[in-house]
């Protein structure tokens, strides 16, 4: 009875009753179903994100999980575009004006805000996975955990703040700190001290903390600048305390800088410009008096680095530029020498003191350019300007100068910032007249995005690999694509951003050949060097949407005469884009979409006023409609 109890009781025996295991197979299958019917569900429900945003997913706060992702790109861009358009009201002391966001060129809109809505999307994209099942494992850890991101956004804030001082031009009065007064008697000086007087400065760190988050949050409600009241940073007893000091460092003088076999030097007349009392009670000396001394000899020492140029004519090098290192005196380390010295200065001996320099070699010397093998065409880009003023004319050929015939070794990403610069007279540019805020300014280098646009395309055609690249703001005919009159493959600079870069991946130098063709006002730029058997071309643009342009803004101004009006054409917007394509020796094809926004921008007139009128400030709290549109579908996902 013993062992039958067993058998009947064991779940391993091999004589269980026929019901126990009729029992146990139901179980199974109900198991097995309901594990089919979860996971088939779960998958069901996770194929519902496909080529959408993924489950409870915010932006700043915006829900947007779930939701089409063109639809909700094209939701942001409206909301970025109408904040730099319209700028941003901003508050000192009871006064109200529009801080505009972008500066406005014959040809160009220069924005100060950069909103990484490409950077952001793609990220976005990026959570879903190929495999289906990986994708809903993917969705369901997003449900669990929900994804919060934050807009990027980069301020140009020295762009802003020259803007806001512009704006309030009399507001910020910065305060002075006591000085000497120096008196000469017999040929002795004698040192007294002014007192200083206080200030007011903006507070610049919280305006700008505001400023950021308004921005993240797609909010335009006015923001306050504050002033505050500042005390002079050197007081009359700090002053008083360095005379003895003052007077033993003018006795010293003169003093003796040597650099190589040239000697400058610093005398009693030149010091008593520059002395000063300083903020860490020391002496100190005036910025401005000692750049203007230091010029006096700088120029003896400084020189720009120079790469070896060689230039091409009818396929074949005919001519080469030798290489120069560069050198620059360390200002920084002068200033810091001499006050060092006029501290402690020697008693019967003159001081000298041995002035750095700093030595930059070029990337390409004139021995690398003995055997480069340079003697293929890589790609070749064009555009066309024109029509163009005269001084955006000076400034494109300018740049043409800066560019033909340098060249780009193997491996190094390529700046057109850095090669272009410095923006100044004493470099070939010209003036263009700008529109920043309700001012009429001149602004040196107007139409290098010529060069920008041209370049890019050069290096699309050559093969080459786009580091850094930024379309214009704004749909110009200048940089419309030739192939079929469409944006889309432009590519604008500003300094100090947005730049345009790309490296040189061959194993080989390139060599930049720019060409005016002034007959047709054309743009070639060339590079040459040694092809390793890649393929490259990109298509003409596809404008996938028209963004129309809304009415004509007047902005009042005292730039003008009363009465007087200026205006700037108005821009339609548009949404472009287009495939670069690679093809490697070895077959390996590489694509790469570039997606460019051009915002609508109405047509804008300066008029000319007495005075600028105050408006009533104004509180909007309302949400948009988009705003309400995005949470409401998110919670039905």
């Amino acid at each position: 009875m013993d062992h039958n109890l067993l058998n009947e009781t064991h779940p391993l025996s091999n004589s269980a009753p026929r019901g126990f295991w009729k029992l146990g197979i139901v179980i199974l299958v109900s198991v097995l179903a309901g594990l089919l019917l979860f996971g088939g569900g779960t998958y069901v429900w996770a194929q519902q994100y496909e080529g959408r945003i993924p489950p409870r997913t915010s932006i700043d706060g915006i829900a947007v999980g779930g939701l089409d992702p063109e639809t909700v790109r094209t939701d942001f861009q409206k909301r970025i575009d109408t904040i730099l358009t319209n700028g941003i009201e901003i508050q000192v002391n009871g006064e109200q004006k529009e801080l505009q966001l972008s500066t406005r060129t014959e040809t160009a809109l220069i924005d100060d805000v950069e909103f990484g809505l490409d950077e952001t999307f793609a990220q976005l994209l990026n959570a879903h996975r190929e495999n289906p099942l990986a994708d809903t494992y993917q969705m369901i850890a997003s449900f669990i955990r929900p994804t919060s991101m934050t807009l990027p956004i980069t301020i140009q804030k020295e762009r802003i703040q020259a803007t806001i001082l512009t704006l309030f031009p009399e507001t910020e009065l910065l305060s002075q700190n006591a000085r000497f007064i120096l008196t000469e008697e017999n040929s002795e000086w004698s040192i007294a001290v002014q007192a200083g007087t206080p200030g007011t400065e903006f507070q610049w760190e919280p305006f700008f903390e505001q400023f950021s988050y308004q921005l993240s949050q797609f909010e335009t409600t006015p923001i306050s600048l504050t002033v505050m009241d500042q005390a002079p940073r050197v007081s009359e007893q700090d002053a008083l305390a360095l005379v003895e000091t003052a007077e033993r460092a003018l006795r010293s003088a003169p003093y003796e800088l040597v650099y190589e076999e040239s000697t400058y030097e610093l005398s009693q007349d030149d010091l008593i410009a520059m002395l000063a009392p300083g903020e860490d009670q020391a002496l100190t000396l005036l910025d401005e008096p000692l750049t203007l001394w230091i010029a006096t000899f700088a120029n003896d020492i400084n020189q720009t680095t120079r790469d070896a140029r060689l230039t091409i004519e009818d396929g074949r090098v005919t001519d080469f530029i030798e290489s120069l290192d560069g050198r620059a005196l360390n200002e920084a380390q002068l200033r810091a020498d001499l006050i060092a010295t006029i501290t402690s200065p020697s008693i019967d001996t003159t001081d000298s003191i041995a002035l750095v320099v700093d030595v930059t070699e070029p990337t390409t010397t004139t021995s690398d350019v003995n055997d480069l093998g340079i003697d293929q065409i890589l790609g070749t880009g064009t555009s066309s300007y024109r029509g163009s003023p005269s001084n955006r004319r000076g400034n494109i050929q300018n740049g043409v100068d800066l560019l033909n015939g340098l060249l780009i070794p193997p491996g190094e990403t390529f700046s057109l910032i850095r090669a272009l610069a410095p923006f100044t007279y004493d470099n070939g540019y010209l003036p263009e007249l700008v529109i920043k805020g309700d001012k009429i300014e001149a602004e040196l280098g107007g139409g290098l995005c010529q060069i920008g646009t041209t370049t890019f395309r050069a290096v699309m055609n050559s093969g080459l690999e786009v580091v850094e690249r930024r379309n214009h703001s704004l749909v110009v005919s200048y940089y419309n694509d030739p192939a079929n009159g469409n944006p889309g493959t432009d590519a604008t600079i500003y300094e100090p951003a947005p730049d345009f870069k790309f490296k040189n991946d061959t194993d080989h130098y390139v060599l930049f050949q720019a060409e005016n063709l002034t007959d047709t006002q054309d743009l070639q730029f060339t590079f040459w060097g040694t092809t390793d058997g890649r393929q490259a071309s990109y298509e003409p643009p596809v404008v996938s949407r028209w963004i129309p342009v809304g009415e004509t803004r007047y902005i009042e101004t005292t730039n003008l005469a009363p009465g007087v009006e200026q205006c700037q054409g108005s821009h339609i917007g548009a949404d472009a884009s287009f495939t670069y394509t690679v093809i490697q020796a070895n077959g390996e094809t590489e694509e790469t979409l570039f997606e460019s926004h051009y915002r609508p921008l109405p047509r804008i007139c300066l008029v000319g006023v007495e005075e600028i009128t105050t408006e009533e400030v104004v509180e909007d709290v309302t949400e948009s409609s988009a705003d309400t549109t995005l949470e409401e579908t998110e919670a039905t996902n």
